[in-house]
């Protein structure tokens, strides 16, 4: 084994909610569609969880998963169609249509009243219509829109809004006749025939956004992230995005699932913070660093040391293995404990904005690309 430094500034946030580099996590925010042609397009590239490429079609296997908000889909003259089609260049970029009616290559099509949307829940589409081939890193637009109105039918779909400006990926809506870009980031998983997920590289996966946990030094008193990394590395620090409204130590430990040891801790106070309330972005590093062993669980957590109550943010998956869709996939979701063992929050489905800032890597070995692919959830 060797480890290996990066240079500059040797700190890469690993694990926390939210790949935009930051812990800072989004609500959920909505497109309503209520009117003929209206549209929700997520535009960007896709990455296979494996890396390859991969068909979504007609088989029955393939799916197109999204969320949707409050919703009323009952009128049997309402369409709405989910799917896959071309980008068109346009501003905002938009996806290929005629006459602003998309031209699908791949799609599920639904009537109002015969199933197929659910109110404020995660979807699963099944393609009704056409194949499509994508391979990792190819430019896409996944669509849902709204076909034919009947009665008072709307269909809210749901996406989290970015923390930094984003280029690609994005969310463009149609609505009201005109483009328009929702400042939104894409919230869809993509299933092709034979099982493999896909994701928009950049995109915020959830079946619900922001969601504050808030405690304190009682009760159930450390929430965070278990971790687990599949070659050694060295972590340099903690990364968090949670309000400090009160004495708080951030802790590694080892041994999470059996008898906790803290390897490091680092003590905040209250004053020595910029805002304390906020949630913000929060580095911290530890006075020496710490060298976790491969295939390994270990714990970043949250543990307020006084009555007074801190929070932190935390998102949830509609499935354990949308973790997949985050930096270092199944091996990180959401624990907490009041004493003895850290247990799974959720049946995993959680994920803390919290993680380990990490500085050098094992280069040691075969296998070394394989590895890195299974640490960074894609």
């Amino acid at each position: 084994m060797a480890l290996v430094a990066l240079g500059g500034m040797p700190l890469v946030a690993i694990g926390h909610a939210n790949k935009q580099g930051s812990p800072t996590l989004g609500a959920l925010s909505t497109t309503t569609l209520d009117a003929a042609n209206e549209a929700c397009i997520m535009v960007g590239r896709v990455v296979w969880e494996d890396f390859g490429s991969h068909t979504i079609n007609t088989s029955g296997s393939s799916s197109l998963q999204w969320r949707s908000a409050s919703s009323t889909f009952a009128d049997g003259s309402t369409t709405l169609k989910v799917g896959l089609a071309p980008v068109l260049a346009g501003s905002p970029v938009r996806a290929a249509n005629t006459t602003n009616v998309i031209d699908f290559d791949v799609s599920a099509s639904f009537t109002g009243g015969g199933g197929g949307v659910t109110s404020a829940a995660w979807q699963t589409s099944v393609p009704t219509a056409g194949t499509k081939t994508i391979a990792t890193g190819d430019l896409i637009a996944a669509a849902i829109q709204m076909t034919a109105r009947g009665g008072a039918d709307s269909v809210l779909v749901a996406c989290t809004g970015p923390f930094i400006t984003t280029t690609q990926p994005s969310v463009t809506n149609y609505v009201g006749a005109s483009y328009a870009d929702a400042t939104r980031l894409p919230n869809m998983v993509l299933v092709a025939s034979d099982g493999a997920r896909g994701y928009f590289f950049g995109g915020d996966v959830c079946s619900i956004g922001s969601t504050v946990q808030i405690f304190n030094n009682t009760g159930t008193r450390e929430y965070g992230n278990i971790m687990r990394f599949p070659f050694p590395v060295r972590a340099h620090g903690i990364v968090t995005g949670c309000d400090l409204a009160g004495a708080t130590d951030l802790v590694l430990y080892s041994t999470p699932l059996g008898t906790p040891v803290a390897e490091k801790t680092i003590s905040v106070a209250l004053q020595t913070v910029g805002t304390s309330t906020s949630a913000g972005d929060g580095r911290f590093p530890f006075s020496s660093s710490f060298d976790l062993a491969a295939n390994t669980d270990y714990v970043v957590s949250i543990k307020p040391t006084s009555a007074t109550n801190v929070s932190v943010r935390y998102k949830t998956f509609d499935a354990a293995a949308h973790q997949g869709s985050e930096p270092l996939g199944t091996n990180c979701y959401a624990v907490n404990r009041s004493t003895g063992s850290f247990a799974a929050q959720n049946s995993s489905k959680d994920r803390f904005a919290i993680g380990l800032l990490v500085g050098a890597f094992d280069v040691g070995g075969s296998g070394g690309i394989s590895r890195a692919r299974a640490a960074s959830g894609f």
